[in-house]
């Protein structure tokens, strides 16, 4: 089995992951008041994002698959039964078996995101945000904040990128060239999310810019060029970065705190899972759109194109929609839609220049948001009897997903800030619990926008811009509104 390693120890280790959960109770953990709504949500997200790690590194994989073929072909060979060659490694293909450890820890991962949106639902009735200080000061979170995210970004240049990554960097390269990107794998069948290709792009011609590197297209075009394997560790690194720059900056900005934001940003760095997916760009990218979709949420055309890109990457966030546009009214939705349309016009047009024919281009237009990944059945594949009852298990939550997104849009309630990030967080883990592969598993696509709701204080004075329905106080400027949320915070509802 491939451990993921972390410098010198690997992370799905048990003395590792020992020690993390050591770590993070010691400072984020207050022993003074055990019954604390924040320390449950530290135990919920510690064993989330332990049981997340255990279930994918005892995870099955093809390799297995085919080790177990070759072996059960040589053995074979040496009892002379060359027809049970053929049946064990062609007519069959052999089936890996399941780890305990693996089953139940993937029912773990299930059952505590089921957890989490209940807590996420419930959010709004907490009306009490008293403040907690963390167990470290403000200086000690700091510098326990630059260890912490050097030895992950390091880490993310030690190991070799996910072909994912490389993928999007050939895909970027022939964005720029405007031509049909090439893969001499099967990894054909998957194309790279417009998002990563057009970040990747800018990063190609950044690096041809800056005079450093030469002849990088014809580099690209070689297999695993060096080059290509650093813009893919680059565009790792710069989305890990936007995350906790987002969360400096809500911290600071709209919760008055700079110590929440260093505290978030902090157990985001030191959480297991973060540190068992670092290398995916896949992983990190939508959270980092999302997390500065909150951070504007004042200007709907910004947050417009942010949720646009992270539509580009998943198609998750396409559920975020109706709920944003209906927190912005008639006229905020207006802006809000008009940058989403600007967004798509961008992907088409992404699309169209990497396309060398019209069924090129419906194939990307079909495939590259993923929104195939949403079937609840495939025609094309008969499925096997033991997952007809997978299938009406998805089929059911799917039900249950679709009722509670419509009742966050239809029926009435409060337009602020801290409904917005607790509903649409709620959907993100929601619409996990339907998803075919993994479920559960992408624990940080909501990491960001989950550590925001668990540190947040009263936030309902943070409504949308330009709301007709709101009072005049709550119409007051940013800054001025800030302040006077950040100051009753502190005066009464931190006391």
């Amino acid at each position: 089995m491939e451990h993921q390693q972390y410098i010198f120890v690997n992370v799905d280790s048990t003395q590792w992951l020992l020690y993390v959960a050591v770590l993070l109770i010691a400072v984020f953990f207050r022993f003074s008041r055990l019954l604390a709504v924040r320390n449950l949500d530290l135990l919920l997200l510690l064993t989330l994002s332990t049981a997340l790690v255990v279930s994918a590194a005892n995870r099955p994989n093809d390799a297995d698959a085919t080790q177990i073929s070759q072996t059960s072909a040589e053995e074979a060979d040496q009892a002379g039964t060359a027809a049970v060659i053929e049946h064990t490694a062609v007519a069959e293909p052999a089936s890996v078996p399941i780890s305990p450890l693996y089953r139940w820890s993937t029912i773990l991962v299930l059952t505590l995101s089921v957890g989490v949106v209940i807590r996420l639902m419930f959010d709004e009735s907490l009306t009490r945000r008293p403040r907690l200080e963390q167990n470290l000061n403000q200086s000690g979170l700091t510098f326990l904040l630059i260890p912490a995210f050097s030895i992950l970004m390091t880490g993310v240049f030690i190991k070799e990128p996910p072909r994912d990554n490389t993928l999007a960097v050939e895909a970027g390269v022939a964005l720029l060239e405007q031509k049909e990107s090439a893969s001499g794998d099967s990894a054909v069948q998957h194309t790279p999310a417009p998002t990563e290709t057009i970040l990747a792009a800018t990063a190609t011609k950044m690096a041809e810019l800056s005079g450093r590197v030469n002849s990088l297209r014809s580099e690209l075009h070689n297999d695993r060029s060096p080059v290509e394997a650093f813009i893919a560790r680059v565009l790792v690194v710069l989305a890990h970065s936007t995350v906790v720059m987002g969360l400096l900056y809500i911290g600071r900005r709209h919760f008055s705190s700079v110590q929440l934001g260093i505290s978030m940003s902090c157990l985001y760095l030191l959480l297991p899972c973060t540190a068992y997916n670092v290398h995916e760009l896949s992983h990190v990218l939508p959270g980092a759109c999302l997390t500065w979709a909150f951070a504007s949420y004042r200007k709907p055309a910004v947050a417009g194109i942010l949720l646009g890109l992270a539509c580009g990457t998943l198609f998750f966030a396409v559920f975020l929609l109706p709920l944003w546009a209906v927190f912005y009214g008639r006229k905020g939705s207006l802006k809000f839609g008009l940058s989403l349309g600007a967004v798509a016009a961008v992907v088409l047009l992404t699309f169209a220049l990497t396309s060398e024919s019209t069924d090129s281009f419906v194939n990307k237009l079909v495939m590259t948001a993923n929104w195939t990944a949403y079937r609840l059945f495939d025609a094309a594949s008969p499925l096997p009897e033991h997952a007809i009852g997978q299938v009406y298990l998805r089929i059911t939550l799917a039900a249950l997903f679709l009722v509670m997104l419509i009742a966050m849009t239809v029926i009435p309630r409060k337009r602020n800030l801290e409904n917005l990030l607790a509903n649409s967080t709620a959907l993100i883990v929601a619409a996990q619990l339907w998803y075919p592969d993994d479920v559960g598993s992408y624990v940080l696509w909501y990491l960001p926008l989950l550590l925001l709701v668990v540190f947040r204080p009263r936030l309902d004075r943070f409504v949308p811009p330009e709301d007709p329905g709101t009072s005049t106080a709550a119409r007051l400027p940013e800054d001025r509104t800030r302040q006077t949320a950040g100051t009753l915070s502190r005066v009464t509802l931190y006391s």
